[in-house]
C-alpha cells in the first residue's frame, strides 16, 4: 500500500511532492530539501532544468494552471545554499548499513546524473565507491551540455561535491575504452560496476551527399561541448561570424540556438527549423518562448533537404515545406513534403540537433556487454547487464531521455547493486511494480476538484530582460521570494490517495519468474 498523488506517480523518482510543498508553505525549506535529498543530491539542478512531468499531472490544471512545482523545488535549494551536506544524518556518514561489507568496492563509470545518484545512495549505505569521469569536473551532460545561463556552474559543483562529502572518490580524466576497459576494473578487485556513461555522441542529419567535414557543419552536442570548454579559457567562446540554422526542436536544439545567439556577431540571425508543428516539438514550451524572446526565428513544418557548401564551407541550407496528413488510427498526423516548396536560407553554420547516442567504441568484446538494436546497453528491469556484476542505467540504457529519469534509475540501480552484493540475487522493486499497477488501472488519473475552486494565478517566473541576455551568460531565470513560494505552495490541493494492492502470490524479495497477477 502507499499514499500517493498524480504528481508523485508522474515523477520518475516518485518524490513526495505534496510533502515538500507543505514544508515550504510552513516556512521550513530545510525540511523540504530533506524530502528531496532522500532521492537525489542534485536538488537545485533539478529545480532549474527538470522537464516537469509532475506539473503535467497536477490536478490543479483542471482549475486554472498546475502548481509551479519545479520552481518550489529550486526555492528550497536556494534558501539552503549550494550543496546542503549539513542536512545529512551524521550516523549515516560514518557507519555502514546492516548487512553491508565495507570491504566490497564499487566502480561507477560516468559522473553524470545517473552515476552521481547511484554513487550517492551506495555511499549512504556505507559502501566504498570510486567514480570514473573522463572530464575534469563532475556533472556529465548537466555540466557540459546545459548552458550556464540555465544552470550556474557553482550550483552544480556544490551538489556533485556531496559525493566527496560522503567519502566517495572522483577519478577525473579517466575514460572508459581509452584509459581502461571494463575487464580492467573487475580484475582490479571491484565487486560491482555501474555504467552511467550517457549518450554524448551527436548525430549528423544524414542528407544525401552531405559533407560532414564542411566548415560550419556541426553536431549539436559537439557545439555545446566546444562552447562550454572554451568558457574556462581567457579567450572565451569563439564568435560565430554569420547566420546560424539549427535543425531540430528538442531541448538540445533550444540550448544550441540560445547559445549561438550569445556568440554570433551583431546583426547575425539564428533560425530553428523543425519538420513538424510547434505543438509537436519535444522541447519545453518555456524554452521555445525564451528563444523567441531572445530574437531567434522559427521555421516550423520545414525539413532539411540539402546543405549548400562552397569551397569546403557551409553557405546555406535548402529546406522543403511540409504539410500534415490526416490522423491515422492512433490519432497521430504524419508530415509529408509539399512538392515544389523548396527554399534556401543562406547561412554560415548548420547545427544538427536531432538526437544523440551512446558511443559503442568504449566496449571491447571481452567486456561481455551486449547492446540493443538502438545502440544502448542491454539491461533487465533490475539494471543488470549481460556481464555478471555489471549494471547500467540512465541514457546509456534508455537512450537520451531526461535528467530526472536518469537520477531515478541511478537510485534504483544502487539498490540493485546493494542487493546483489548481499545475496547475489536480483533485486525486486515493489514501489515500481505498484506504480505500474496504479498506471494500468488509472487509479489516480481522474483526480479532479470535486467542486469549483477560486481561481488562483500561478506564480510567474522572473527573467532577465531579453536585451541583456545576449551579452552575458548570467542565469536568465530568477528565484522565488519567500512570500512568492508561500503563496504558490498554498495553491496545492494535496490530492493524496491511499492505495492498497493485493497480489495472488506473496511479494518476494526478488523478481519472480512470472509476474504477480494483481487484483484491485
Amino acid at each position: 500500500s502507499t499514499a500517493t498523488a498524480p504528481c508523485i506517480e508522474a515523477c520518475p523518482a516518485h518524490v513526495n511532492v505534496p510533502r515538500y510543498i507543505d514544508y515550504i508553505r510552513d516556512g521550513r525549506p530545510e525540511m523540504a530539501e530533506g524530502v528531496l535529498l532522500k532521492r537525489y543530491p542534485l536538488v537545485g539542478t533539478c529545480g532549474r532544468v527538470c522537464v516537469r512531468p509532475c506539473e503535467a499531472a497536477c490536478a490543479r490544471r483542471f482549475n486554472e494552471q498546475p502548481i509551479a512545482i519545479r520552481d518550489l523545488k529550486r526555492h528550497a535549494a536556494d534558501e539552503l545554499g549550494v550543496g546542503s551536506a549539513e542536512l545529512f544524518d551524521d550516523a549515516m556518514l560514518k557507519h555502514p548499513a546492516p548487512g553491508v561489507d565495507p570491504n566490497q568496492r564499487i566502480a561507477v563509470i560516468g559522473a553524470g546524473p545517473a552515476g552521481i545518484v547511484c554513487a550517492y545512495h551506495l555511499l549512504r549505505l556505507g559502501r566504498p565507491v570510486d567514480v570514473f569521469e573522463m572530464e575534469q569536473e563532475a556533472g556529465g551532460m548537466a555540466r557540459w551540455g546545459i548552458p550556464s545561463y540555465r544552470l550556474p556552474r557553482a550550483e552544480l559543483a556544490g551538489e556533485t561535491d556531496i559525493v566527496k562529502t560522503l567519502g566517495g572518490h572522483y577519478r577525473y580524466g579517466e575514460k572508459l575504452g581509452r584509459d581502461f576497459h571494463l575487464n580492467d576494473l573487475l580484475a582490479q578487485g571491484y565487486d560491482a560496476v555501474f555504467l552511467g556513461i550517457g549518450c554524448a555522441r551527436g548525430q549528423f542529419l544524414g542528407l544525401p551527399d552531405e559533407d560532414q567535414n564542411a566548415q560550419g557543419y556541426l553536431r549539436g552536442l559537439d557545439f555545446l561541448l566546444e562552447v562550454e570548454h572554451s568558457q574556462g579559457t581567457p579567450e572565451g567562446p569563439k564568435p560565430l561570424e554569420g547566420d546560424v540554422v539549427v535543425i531540430g526542436c528538442g531541448n538540445v536544439a533550444m540550448d544550441c540556438c540560445r547559445t549561438a545567439r550569445r556568440i554570433v556577431k551583431p546583426g547575425c540571425q539564428v533560425t530553428v527549423a523543425y519538420r513538424r508543428i510547434e505543438a509537436s516539438a519535444p522541447a519545453d514550451p518555456e524554452e521555445i518562448h525564451a528563444a523567441r524572446a531572445e530574437g531567434i526565428r522559427f521555421e516550423f513544418l520545414s525539413a532539411p533537404k540539402r546543405i549548400l557548401v562552397e569551397n569546403g564551407r557551409v553557405v546555406g541550407i535548402e529546406l522543403v515545406r511540409m504539410h500534415q496528413t490526416e490522423p491515422d488510427a492512433s490519432g497521430r498526423r504524419a508530415v509529408k513534403p509539399l512538392p515544389g516548396s523548396e527554399f534556401i536560407i543562406p547561412c554560415s553554420y548548420v547545427i544538427a540537433a536531432i538526437g544523440q547516442k551512446m558511443d559503442p567504441t568504449v566496449f571491447i568484446p571481452e567486456d561481455g556487454i551486449a547492446l540493443t538494436r538502438w545502440g544502448t546497453i542491454e539491461t533487465k528491469e533490475n539494471f543488470t547487464t549481460t556481464r555478471e556484476g555489471v549494471f547500467a542505467g540512465g541514457d546509456a540504457a534508455t537512450g537520451p531521455k531526461t535528467l530526472i529519469l536518469a537520477m531515478a534509475q541511478g537510485e534504483a540501480a544502487a539498490k540493485s547493486i546493494d542487493q546483489y552484493l548481499k545475496t547475489r540475487e536480483p533485486a525486486f522493486f515493489p514501489r515500481t511494480r505498484l506504480s505500474q499497477i496504479i498506471a494500468k488501472a488509472k487509479l489516480v488519473g481522474a483526480c479532479r476538484p470535486t467542486r469549483p475552486l477560486p481561481i488562483e494565478a500561478r506564480y510567474t517566473s522572473k527573467f532577465l530582460d531579453p536585451e541583456a541576455r545576449s551579452a552575458n551568460w548570467e542565469e536568465v531565470e530568477g528565484a522565488m521570494t519567500i512570500e512568492e513560494a508561500r503563496q504558490e505552495s498554498q495553491r496545492c490541493m494535496r490530492c493524496m490517495r491511499l492505495i492498497a494492492v493485493t497480489t495472488r502470490n506473496p511479494v518476494v524479495e526478488h523478481e519472480p519468474t512470472a509476474p504477480n497477477a494483481a487484483t484491485f
